[in-house]
């Protein structure tokens, strides 16, 4: 596993690794620290790039934290540990991260760049909105607004948000990292929150990471 982006201190972890192992090899480095419970989900997964995401974020997690810590998912389907950390995973083809705050929810998106994202940017981002970017931006905007909507989506822990009428990413100009600005609108409420976000590159690959 290769490390390939981390942001550390005493408050908060994020840490996004490059999967290049095997199944069978990231089975053998974690096998003898999954619960029965695990082994039995774990069984159940038929797809492979499923299986090194599932075994990836633990193995992850544990050398984040020195530790092995079962990640157990709530009613919605979002992670959950024992102990002091609110966390948020990733995972985008062989891209695994994790997010972890002692001292507040946290969100986490990360994902491989490709044009094939245009012909569904109409279902999280308006048509106004689209039009606004400047052609040569355009591709990493539409994936600025869908890391960062994903990440609030995340940060909310529940479902029943509409990603173009619930999410607002306000548009600025685009740098190797920054933060935006993001509302989320709900029940005539408007939560504000200031997300970081980070270009890298990996071998032949650009990949864009938001967090909170």
């Amino acid at each position: 596993m290769n490390i390939i982006f981390k942001e550390i201190n005493d408050n908060q972890k994020i840490v996004i690794a490059a999967v290049d192992e095997t199944v069978d090899d990231l089975f053998e480095k974690t096998a003898t620290d999954l619960t029965e419970k695990e082994l039995i989900n774990y069984k159940q997964i038929k797809n492979e790039n499923r299986k090194k995401e599932w075994l990836g974020i633990r193995l992850l997690l544990k050398q984040t934290l020195k530790k092995y810590i079962e990640i157990k998912y709530n009613s919605s389907g979002n992670p959950d540990i024992d102990g002091d950390y609110y966390i948020s995973i990733t995972h985008s083809k062989n891209i695994i991260g994790l997010n972890l705050s002692k001292h507040k929810i946290v969100g986490i998106d990360a994902e491989i760049i490709s044009p094939k994202i245009i012909p569904t940017a109409h279902k999280f981002i308006t048509e106004e909105e689209i039009k606004q970017f400047d052609e040569k931006e355009k591709l990493k905007k539409i994936y600025l607004n869908w890391c960062a909507k994903e990440t609030l989506y995340k940060m909310k822990q529940h479902g029943g948000f509409d990603f173009k009428k619930n999410f607002k990413i306000y548009d600025a100009d685009l740098y190797s990292k920054g933060t935006i600005k993001t509302q989320i609108l709900i029940n005539n409420t408007i939560e504000e929150h200031f997300l970081s976000y980070r270009f890298i590159n990996y071998h032949d690959e650009e990949i864009l990471i938001i967090w909170y």
